[in-house]
């Protein structure tokens, strides 16, 4: 008995979306432990390591979240700088300890915030969660 070649698409057809579907629906069950950092705000609630909660960027929007990153210091104080070098960049903390002196290896958590539109600046606002020296 010869079978239609009508059915023969409809089985491979069928064939096909179940071998389709099949990983799909495994797929979307599997939880996953990254979060998006744009969705994710960290504002700490208790002082820094250093015994200071100071944010001087409250009313900018958090870019992202750096964790215990390498950082040197270039510029302590008020306003200080840190090189950021595995990352590529420079922070501009609202300040750092006394401690942080200029050419100090620090580790560094904390929130990256936005740089304005037509904003100049030697750092990008960062918001200290914790420093400490390596």
């Amino acid at each position: 008995m010869k079978t239609s070649p009508l059915i023969l698409v409809l089985k491979m057809k069928t064939f096909l979306i179940l071998l389709v579907l099949i990983p799909f629906t495994f797929s979307c069950n599997q939880k996953t432990n990254s979060q998006n950092s744009s969705s994710t705000v960290i504002i700490p609630a208790e002082p820094s390591k250093f015994g200071k909660k100071v944010d001087c960027y409250q009313d900018r929007n958090t870019v992202k979240i750096v964790s215990n990153r390498s950082a040197k210091v270039l510029k302590s104080g008020e306003y200080g700088i840190l090189d950021c070098y595995e990352l590529g960049t420079r922070y501009q903390p609202c300040e750092l300890p006394d401690w942080a002196e200029v050419g100090v290896e620090v580790k560094i958590s904390g929130v990256v915030k936005e740089v304005r539109e037509n904003e100049r600046r030697e750092g990008t606002p960062f918001l200290i969660s914790e420093i400490v020296k390596p």
